[in-house]
């Protein structure tokens, strides 16, 4: 084999190796936002976004734009310590793009939440679904944009099928826009993938 063929086979088995650390940096990334969404640690959930950041959006709330509308979405003074919010990132889907400074990720979120609304602490059901955007900055992956389309947001006492979404927007900052999709169960709506099918590539 010749010196050229093997220096070629090389750096294709280095970028193989680099992507794949990629993916499990981002997984990483993804996994670690959601410990510190558990007692809202707002300024670590802060930290982990580029200040190049496009938006957050949250189908319910809407979109808040830039790395400010960052600080406006997640900035809390005095969390009640019996909040809870539980929210396991779970099915990752993580595609690297091929100059291996952004990518892409999908993820359920499922949570179990303890929200204190109207002066009750309530129990309460969370599922839904992240797609986002991330950038790696200095050597560190970081979000660039994240997107939470909620599927529902019960009361643990009624479920989903019988009250699938509470309305929480007097609770939360106001959003710099409306979202571009809010179609919680049991609307029967698809969230946009970021990938293409694997097998069919449609």
């Amino acid at each position: 084999m010749k010196l050229e063929e093997l220096e070629q086979r090389l750096k294709i088995l280095e970028d193989s190796v680099r992507a794949l650390q990629d993916i499990e940096e981002i997984k990483k990334l993804q996994r670690i936002y959601g410990y510190y969404l558990e007692h809202w640690q707002w300024e670590n959930m802060i930290d982990l976004f580029s200040d190049q950041t496009e938006s957050i959006e949250v189908s319910d709330l809407g979109v808040f734009l830039g790395k400010e509308g960052v600080r406006k979405c997640f900035r809390r003074e005095n969390v009640p310590p019996e909040f809870l919010h539980v929210m396991m990132q779970l099915s990752g889907v993580v595609d690297v793009d091929p100059d291996g400074k952004t990518a892409k990720g999908r993820w359920y979120g499922f949570g179990l939440e303890a929200l204190p609304l109207e002066g009750v602490v309530r129990p309460v059901l969370s599922s839904g679904i992240y797609e986002n955007e991330y950038v790696k900055e200095a050597g560190k992956w970081k979000f660039k944009k994240l997107h939470w389309f909620r599927i529902f947001l019960a009361p643990y006492e009624d479920g989903w099928v019988k009250t699938p979404v509470l309305d929480i927007r007097q609770h939360r900052p106001k959003a710099d826009r409306p979202p571009t999709a809010n179609k919680p169960y049991p609307s029967g709506y698809v969230f946009s993938f970021h990938y293409k099918h694997p097998i069919t590539g449609k």
